[in-house]
């Protein structure tokens, strides 16, 4: 399977670098980045043919992964559709952006894919989201991104929420270590031993999670000691309505993507 990754953002990168790392050959990807000076640097950094022309990156592919900004998604799809295989497949990494909207720039016989993914891909762990037509065979495009992650299939009217939680998930993870790292630091603890200590925690909670049977809420109830400084803690986070917050900014991403998708 060959693939040209156009695009490529901090998003792009973190797939580029995680196909790469998967064992994916640098001969089956093309790629094109901006400026010219960023396309060269990424082209030594991985191994691969990166360029600026996007037709020209897709000549060969069986495989397309769109990886630029919404705004830019309609555009390069005109630009690159006479340049791709009659039976290519298209799939759009854009927040936003329906499929019905990919479908109608691409020529007949492309097949038109939504995938959602994060940042994690970098470290071959993402959770990516795909959603494509009724009937759509997605085996190898599902293959693909398990190589960065685990990947599963939903239903297109879904994915506005897919980002929120998925996309935009890593985002709030940061955000609590990013406050737990400061809070730990402003109680006079080392910066470094400081993030040392979060991320290993973060890691090992995360890991733990991800192996047992059991719902959050129950892990939670578990480690709350009665009268204990978890449940402290717990007690402060729930008088700061901190769950009601993070529902908010679901929906608030939920509703951008919303909104994305009608521009």
């Amino acid at each position: 399977m060959d693939i040209a990754l156009l695009g490529v953002g901090h998003l792009g990168e973190a797939v580029l670098s995680g196909l790469i790392d998967s064992g994916l050959p640098p001969a089956q990807i093309w790629a094109t980045a901006q400026p010219p000076e960023r396309a060269a640097a990424l082209s030594d950094r991985y191994g691969v043919e990166v360029g600026t022309d996007n037709p020209s990156a897709v000549a060969e592919a069986d495989v397309v992964l769109v990886a630029v900004p919404p705004v830019a998604v309609g555009p390069l799809l005109s630009a690159i559709g006479p340049a791709l295989h009659p039976d290519a497949t298209v799939v759009s990494l854009a927040a936003g952006v329906p499929l019905a909207k990919l479908a109608e720039r691409l020529p007949k016989g492309v097949t038109a894919v939504r995938a959602m993914t994060n940042i994690a891909a970098r470290a071959r762990q993402a959770a990516t989201a795909l959603a494509a037509a009724e009937g759509t065979d997605l085996t190898e495009i599902e293959d693909l991104f398990d190589r960065i992650g685990v990947t599963v299939i939903a239903d297109e009217s879904l994915m506005d929420l897919v980002t929120a939680v998925g996309g935009s998930g890593p985002a709030f993870l940061y955000y609590l270590a990013d406050a737990m790292t400061t809070a730990a630091v402003d109680g006079g603890m080392d910066a470094v031993a400081a993030r040392v200590l979060v991320d290993q925690m973060l890691l090992g909670a995360c890991l733990h999670l991800q192996s047992s049977d059991e719902p959050p809420a129950a892990l939670l109830e578990r480690i709350a000691t009665p009268d204990g400084t978890t449940e402290a803690a717990l007690d402060s986070l729930n008088a700061a309505n901190t769950a009601e917050a993070i529902r908010a900014a679901v929906i608030a991403a939920t509703e951008r993507g919303g909104e994305l998708s009608e521009r």
